[in-house]
């Protein structure tokens, strides 16, 4: 979708705006304007209830355009008495009856154009996660806003300039965060927020918070520190609350030594009937995101996450699963296969190539217009491509796991230096097994890796910026300051939570829509007309995580506990899932990959080259090339560094 707020709509080239949104939806696209807006929205059919084609425009003046899904849609309907209403007419009326605070009881991912009467202001709004994109800008007369980078710019019809805090962000997080965008004037919209567009005394677009953030969640003494669900007429969700009650929540009052024997030897640290209602949780989360009139096919990875998901799929029904491997990775892709056989599903699995990853990169920043400094959304867009020509509209994807579950080795790290497992300098090193990267290099490897970090100081090599300073120089400034002297965090109001709360937080709302959903999952998928749907992003399962504390899910050798504790349940009804190890095995699209193949290397090489030169020194990108090609391999800092310059060459490239 696509909208202009505002006059004058004369001269506004809609007809590209309609262009760049056509393969997120290629089922249909269609335009309404009136005096003060003007809404194009294209179309990815996955059910046909009530009147779905959009935008949306009722009898009251009120008119919409939503890009997502509302899984709880037949809850919303009975709630505002409109019984085989659309999921656009839901949102309208929802938004026009109780304001933006009805986005809390939507169970769904969606960006919300909307508009209640012809005097109104426009909403623009984003899901709490963040899993579908919304950016704005403003133009002359209102603001132009869209699912697209593309659409936005040509609605607000002013040339592109990259903005500097905007490929900080990228080169920070890996993709622009709060309300940043790679380009100057473009913003946006946060997730779990709402910008209100006022052009009836002047133009004002304020924003401001539709959910609660994960800091401020209304906590009951239920056993532990758990927030009341809510219901869409805002009553307690009693099975819940019941639920909670009967259950074990480890809680700051724990004892210590009760929480160390649990995290190092002790079992589950979720009793059974917390777990029974995470399983519950996951399974309606997967069997409601199966539905379409289409194909929804699970993602699997061949690691833990997508496996249940693909287990919990093909026992609702789901016959078919996807995959994808780099080519000449045996151990990967004999793995994604043995998940697949042990659930019994057919497999289509792509074989990643060099040439497709520079072909992909090509393609990705000229439609996307998302500088990258990762090949991972790349991997992703081939594989979309694949999936959309196999006939898959959607699919069922692990985003949110580790953010919600505590799954990344830095959620251990952060605990053994707050002395959760012992003493910090006498841990039993063997017990943490392999690193998330690094699992080849061996046990004695890992044990040291291990007890250097724990040693560091809470803040050493914490952000994902310090992998590129020792390429730093080869960027201008104020890209190369950034990386060797980072302005110091602002103070936050989360200084006296456990660090690994801050974390979690940091994690879920400042990260987790910017990258994964983002930058490698909507604008990968949804832009070749394929719909991702992550279920551990479902408001039920994302409530049970976060009205638990991370203590509660991270043991000295495993993060992400209750997860994991799913498995064995699957494999009572599935035992050839038992026998499946899940050991820890690097699954990167990288430039060194890339280097498999000289020639594609140099394809990069060159685009890398046509960057700019206020944003990259290229006489010194040229040497370290040399190097690179004398060395016969690719670090980490190299690869991030060549595959932004590479961006930003097709950039410049028009």
């Amino acid at each position: 979708m696509a909208a202009l707020v505002g006059t004058p709509h004369e001269g506004v080239d809609a007809d590209a705006a309609l262009r760049a949104i056509a393969d997120r939806g290629p089922d249909g696209a269609a335009r309404w304007s009136d005096d003060s807006l003007l809404l194009l929205a294209s179309r990815l059919a996955h059910w046909d209830e009530g009147s779905p084609w959009q935008p949306f425009v009722d009898g009251e003046g009120g008119a919409a355009a939503f890009n997502g899904e509302l899984f709880n849609l037949t809850e919303l309907q009975g709630v505002l008495r409109r019984p085989g209403a659309s999921e656009v007419e839901v949102l309208l009326a929802g938004v026009r009856e109780r304001g933006p605070e009805f986005l809390r009881h939507v169970d769904g991912q969606f960006a919300l154009i909307t508009r209640s009467t012809p005097d109104s202001p426009t909403l623009l709004a984003r899901d709490r996660f963040g899993i579908a994109p919304l950016y704005w800008a403003e133009t002359p007369g209102g603001v132009a806003a869209g699912s697209d980078l593309r659409a936005v710019l040509a609605l607000r019809g002013t040339d592109a300039t990259i903005d500097a805090d905007g490929l900080t962000a990228i080169l920070t997080d890996w993709a622009p965060t709060g309300d940043l965008s790679p380009y100057a004037g473009v913003h946006q919209v946060r997730p779990g927020h709402v910008v209100t567009v006022d052009v009836a005394s002047g133009v004002s677009a304020v924003p401001a918070r539709w959910c609660e953030s994960i800091g401020a969640r209304v906590q009951v003494a239920a056993g532990g520190s758990v927030p009341l669900p809510r219901d869409v007429n805002g009553e307690a969700d009693q099975e819940t609350v019941a639920r909670a009650a009967h259950g074990r929540v480890v809680t700051d009052a724990t004892p210590r030594a009760a929480m160390e024997d649990a995290a190092v030897d002790g079992p589950s640290l979720v009793d059974d009937a917390a777990m029974d209602a995470l399983e519950d949780a996951v399974r309606r989360s997967v069997r409601v995101r199966l539905r379409s009139t289409g194909t929804v096919a699970p993602l699997l990875s061949g690691g833990i996450d997508s496996t249940i998901l693909g287990g919990f799929a093909r026992e609702e029904g789901a016959d078919l699963a996807l995959a994808l491997c780099l080519e000449g990775d045996d151990l990967v892709g004999e793995r994604q296969r043995e998940v697949a056989a042990a659930l019994d599903m057919s497999l289509v699995q792509h074989e990643l190539t060099p040439a497709e990853v520079v072909d992909g990169l090509v393609q990705y920043v000229s439609t996307r217009r998302m500088p990258l400094v990762r090949l991972g959304p790349v991997g992703m867009t081939v594989l979309a491509r694949r999936a959309r020509r196999e006939g898959i509209r959607g699919v069922l994807s692990g985003e949110g796991a580790d953010e919600l579950f505590a799954g990344y080795d830095s959620y251990r790290l952060l605990a053994a230096r707050a002395g959760a497992f012992g003493d910090p300098t006498r841990l039993p090193w063997g017990r943490f097994g392999a690193p998330e990267f690094g699992a080849e290099r061996g046990a004695v490897w890992a044990r040291s890796y291990w007890r250097g970090l724990v040693a560091f100081s809470g803040g050493a090599g914490a952000r994902r910026l310090d992998i590129l300073r020792p390429v730093a120089e080869i960027l201008r400034s104020p890209w190369r300051e950034a990386i060797l002297d980072p302005a110091a965090p602002p103070p936050t109001d989360d200084d006296a939570l456990d660090p690994s709360e801050i974390r979690r937080r940091l994690d879920v709302e400042h990260l987790l829509g910017a990258y994964l959903l983002t930058v490698q999952g909507d604008h990968a998928w949804m832009e070749e007309g394929v719909e991702l749907r992550p279920p551990y992003l479902a408001s039920p399962v994302a409530d049970w995580a976060l009205s638990r504390p991370v203590s509660q899910f991270v043991r000295i050798s495993e993060g992400k506990v209750p997860v994991r504790a799913l498995l064995p349940r699957l494999a009572e009804r599935r035992p050839a899932l038992a026998g499946l190890g899940f050991a820890k095995a690097a699954f990167r699209v990288d430039v060194g990959f890339v280097m498999r193949d000289p020639g594609q290397f140099e394809r990069l090489a060159s685009l890398a080259l046509r960057a700019p030169d206020e944003v990259i020194d290229v006489a010194a990108l040229a040497r370290r090339l040399e190097a690179v090609r004398g060395a016969g391999t690719c670090g980490e800092a190299e690869s991030e560094l060549l595959t932004l310059a590479a961006s930003l060459g097709v950039l410049a490239d028009g």
